[in-house]
């Protein structure tokens, strides 16, 4: 799943345009992007981030972007989830 921090209206039509085939949910008060040390001070954003939490609710890997165009590879991503299959 992923999380933005826009609207409902807005999440849904992101996700229509980019067809995803997960759940896009929202945070509009920022209360889990706070949670997990996210939020980006002085603005209603949040770090562009990617946490991988395994079954347990454990988070197993992050990725906390440095500005808000910082994003993890799809390479990285995808070694990452293979690995997890290993364990």
């Amino acid at each position: 799943m992923a999380i933005s921090v826009d609207g409902a209206a807005d999440s849904a039509t992101l996700a229509g345009r980019y067809r995803l085939t997960y759940p896009l949910l929202t945070d509009p008060g920022l209360k889990t992007a706070l949670a997990y040390g996210v939020a980006m001070e002085g603005r209603d954003i949040a770090i562009p981030s990617l946490f991988v939490v395994d079954t347990t609710g454990d988070v197993v890997w992050r990725y906390v972007g440095t500005s808000i165009v910082d994003r993890p590879h799809s390479a990285t991503i995808i070694d990452v989830l293979s690995g997890l299959d290993k364990r």
